[in-house]
């Protein structure tokens, strides 16, 4: 995903800020990173999911530290920790709405940046 993001970026526009006086971390923060955030923020909600999916490596592999996946379903041996697991569980649903909303958000914004980029040049 993040390959993906990242070709789709149009390397002209870091010029330009930079021929603009714009300074790299400037440049970073107003044109590269609002480009391609959607494309983090995905692989990211992308390697949440697979590591929560992925129950029986991360039981085998998590060592004295439990996982996440590891701590919810050894909470959900006991019947009196049952509330704390659908109230985690329930906070884990309203995080990923927020992410993929967030997602949504910037994609659109930075779709609509690069169109009204390509109509001022074009």
């Amino acid at each position: 995903m993040l390959i993906s993001g990242f070709d789709g970026f149009d390397r002209s526009l870091e010029e330009a800020s930079l021929d603009l006086g714009e300074t790299a971390f400037g440049t970073f923060r107003r044109v590269t990173l609002p480009v391609v955030a959607p494309a983090i923020i995905s692989s990211l909600l992308v390697s949440f999911t697979i590591s929560l999916d992925e129950f029986i490596l991360a039981f085998f592999l998590s060592g004295t530290e439990p996982t996440l996946p590891v701590y919810i379903w050894g909470q959900l041996r006991f019947a009196a920790k049952l509330p704390s697991v659908l109230a985690l569980g329930s906070i884990m649903i309203a995080l990923s709405i927020i992410l993929v909303t967030t997602a949504e958000i910037l994609r659109r914004r930075a779709e609509h940046r690069l169109k009204a980029g390509a109509a001022a040049h074009g």
